[in-house]
């Protein structure tokens, strides 16, 4: 073929209309991260438990909020103190030196199992360490869990284990009463072999069949799980948490606008297709690619790319003002009286010691002490199971006393 040919053969193909093609297939795909205020319950005929949320997966997103929002940990970890507090008190003891008074007034039988209950020696943890994570648990999720072992003859528990309670999942009810839990280390993977789920029975003092009872506490009127403290602020607390991954995604994308690439020649296969998104991400995003450029090589103009910066209006107003409202919906859906309990600063009040230690106290008597109360009544039943003569009630967290 002549020069003359070659020519003649690539102006025929310029011009020839395209071949033609199937119709382009588009899809979508998004993430939805949006966690419902009240999750469905849903009771199936192939499960013994009861599905909490759609996919049984609530608790590990209500988890995944704390690491999300500074705000809402912070708050977690403050209620959390004040339901832990400082140790018990006995016998209506209103001071640690009057407790300790009571307590070493104790006769010696009644001294020996109460230090057993205390010292939980066939357990890993003491009580205490059980009762912090249990709060923990309370303050997140609304219900709180620990599994009790007994002796032989079934007269004593002899150990206390604390159990995650997102891993526990409630059975149906069977005479208006749950008889039965369900307990999984990873209920993602719950039909694999070494994360199947196993029975736990409730704790029952009549019951002298199973050696190992779980007792399962929960807040509210729901059948089967608890109701979460803070469920009226879940979709602010959502605002803060994605807040934070927008802001995340900016450093990565090195504080440069979102760009829009268009493409006027489309790939031919799709692993093509994910060759030039890999080499766009390459060569645009990352923190440490600001301010470099973005070169691109077309066969000629026709075929170039188009490349467009994606401009929001007023973006930065709008974010103060997100930040902000979010804030005091979270302090407000944790029932706060004062920002300041959650580390937020308020003009004005920010270190004034007199108005904070009198909102601190507020907020623990009307809502703290309940929770204590609850807390204190599960583990109370544990020394009448066993017949100790020792009533316990915690001794409140005081963050404001002076020590020499």
């Amino acid at each position: 073929m002549n020069i003359k040919q070659k020519f003649l053969k690539q102006l025929d193909n310029r011009f020839k209309a395209p071949a033609k093609s199937e119709p382009l297939k588009h899809s979508m795909a998004s993430l939805d991260y949006t966690i419902p205020q009240i999750p469905c319950l849903i009771e199936r005929k192939n499960d013994p438990w009861v599905w909490y949320g759609e996919n049984n997966l609530y608790p590990l997103q209500i988890a995944d909020l704390r690491a999300g929002s500074g705000i809402h940990n912070s708050i977690i970890n403050l209620k959390t103190k004040m339901t832990v507090g400082d140790g018990w008190l006995i016998n209506g003891a209103k001071t640690v030196e009057e407790s300790d008074a009571i307590y070493n007034s104790l006769p010696a039988n009644v001294k020996a199992d109460y230090d057993l209950f205390i010292n939980n020696p066939n357990n890993q943890e003491n009580i205490y360490d059980v009762k912090e994570k249990c709060a923990d648990d309370y303050q997140t999720h609304g219900a709180f869990a620990y599994e009790i072992i007994f002796n032989t003859e079934f007269d004593k528990i002899t150990r206390i284990k604390y159990v995650d309670v997102e891993n526990v999942r409630s059975g149906k009810l069977e005479a208006d009463k749950v008889k039965t839990y369900w307990y999984s280390r990873n209920w993602k993977e719950s039909k694999k072999t070494e994360y199947k789920p196993f029975e736990m029975f409730a704790f029952d003092p009549k019951d002298k069949k199973h050696m190992n009872q779980l007792v399962y506490v929960k807040k509210g009127k729901n059948e089967y799980y608890g109701d979460i403290p803070y469920k009226g602020c879940l979709n602010w607390i959502m605002v803060d948490f994605k807040m934070g991954l927008f802001h995340l995604s900016n450093i990565d994308n090195g504080m440069n606008p979102g760009m829009w690439f268009k493409f006027y020649q489309m790939p031919e296969t799709e692993e093509q297709k994910q060759d030039i998104l890999k080499n766009i991400v390459d060569t645009y995003r990352g923190a440490k690619k600001t301010n470099q450029f973005v070169a691109t090589f077309s066969p000629n103009k026709e075929l170039a790319m188009d490349i467009q910066p994606v401009q929001q209006s007023n973006l930065d107003k709008q974010l103060l003002l997100l930040a902000e409202l979010s804030d005091k919906k979270i302090v407000t859906g944790h029932q706060l009286n004062s920002p300041s309990l959650a580390g937020v600063a308020v003009s004005g009040v920010w270190g004034a010691s007199t108005e904070l230690e009198v909102a601190f106290r507020l907020f623990d008597s009307l809502n703290m002490a309940s929770d204590r109360a609850k807390v204190d009544r599960a583990f109370q039943q544990v020394l009448d199971f066993n017949k100790t003569p020792v009533t316990i009630k915690t001794n409140p967290w005081n963050p404001f006393k002076t020590t020499v």
